[in-house]
């Protein structure tokens, strides 16, 4: 008879806190704040998250400085971006933004086989997407939330009322862009992971998306303004946002899509969270088995 071995692969017991499922999606949460910065990973990796952000801010920055530097030379009134105007540019930054995100925490898990190892781990669908959607909304939501905060503290250090003035005047401005940063991410979040839960390749789910995106609103437009079919006002989906966030902050106008078409800020509203909970429920089906 052959006579047995027994290797000594130096297998440790975990000895420290079993953290359980609040763990598991903590973990998952911090791995997604790396994934979408792209923290840990070669500088490539870095090139897009990090030269988005700056595209955003540079501008809430420079208008700064210029006010500063006028102020020195006499000149007062100093014309800024307006908060609503600022979501502009922002929003479409948001766009790309969260395209690149959605893919990167989406489809490696999958084509890397790494949902079966999370499936060793007490998680659910709901609580791998939760630790997802987290991550992903704590970065979106400081990336469109940051150069506001740098515009309004600007304005405030050059108003001629005073910085404290300015703050307690214009107060509600903060809750208004912050409620606008999270009526972005609803309607384009839920979108872009359900593009990047049916993609192969995190390339692939991002240029979907955003070219699904940025055809509509032209597609939509013609539609509308040009053919009087109103009905298509309401697949705008990236000019909805933009509607709700002027119907936060107060601003009158009607040159948006949905508008045009003659549907109601509420509507868009309604339009947003409809697609939001489609999305979802498409993406958690996808999901189904427990990972």
């Amino acid at each position: 008879m052959s006579e047995g071995v027994i290797y000594d692969l130096g297998y440790h017991p975990h000895e420290g806190p079993r953290l359980g499922r609040a763990g598991a999606v903590r973990a998952l949460y911090r791995d997604g704040l790396r994934r979408t910065l792209g923290l840990r990973r070669r500088a490539r990796a870095k090139v897009a998250p990090w030269g988005l952000l700056a595209i955003a801010i540079l501008p809430a920055v420079a208008f700064i400085g210029v006010a500063v530097f006028t102020r020195q030379m006499g000149v007062n009134e100093v014309e800024f971006f307006s908060h609503a105007q600022y979501f502009d540019l922002t929003g479409t930054i948001a766009l790309l933004f969260i395209a690149a995100a959605a893919g990167e925490l989406l489809v490696p898990d999958r084509t890397n086989g790494v949902l079966q190892v999370y499936a060793s781990r007490p998680l659910t669908t709901g609580d791998y997407l939760l630790g997802r959607a987290a991550a992903l909304l704590t970065v979106v939501f400081a990336f469109m939330e940051l150069p506001h905060l740098v515009l309004f503290l600007g304005r405030a250090w050059v108003a001629e009322e005073g910085f404290g003035s300015y703050v307690a005047g214009n107060a509600a401005v903060l809750w208004q862009t912050t409620l606008a940063c999270v009526v972005y991410f609803a309607a384009l979040a839920p979108p872009a992971f359900l593009f990047a839960v049916f993609s192969k390749r995190p390339a692939l789910a991002a240029g979907s998306f955003v070219g699904a995106m940025l055809v509509l609103s032209p597609a939509t437009r013609a539609l509308v303004t040009e053919a009087g079919l109103k009905p298509f006002g309401l697949f705008a989906l990236q000019e909805h946002p933009a509607v709700i966030k002027d119907w936060i902050m107060g601003v009158a106008g009607r040159r948006w899509v949905p508008q045009r078409a003659g549907y109601d800020p509420w509507v868009s509203l309604v339009v947003v969270m409809v697609v939001a909970l489609a999305a979802g429920y498409l993406v958690v089906r996808r999901y189904r088995r427990p990972v």
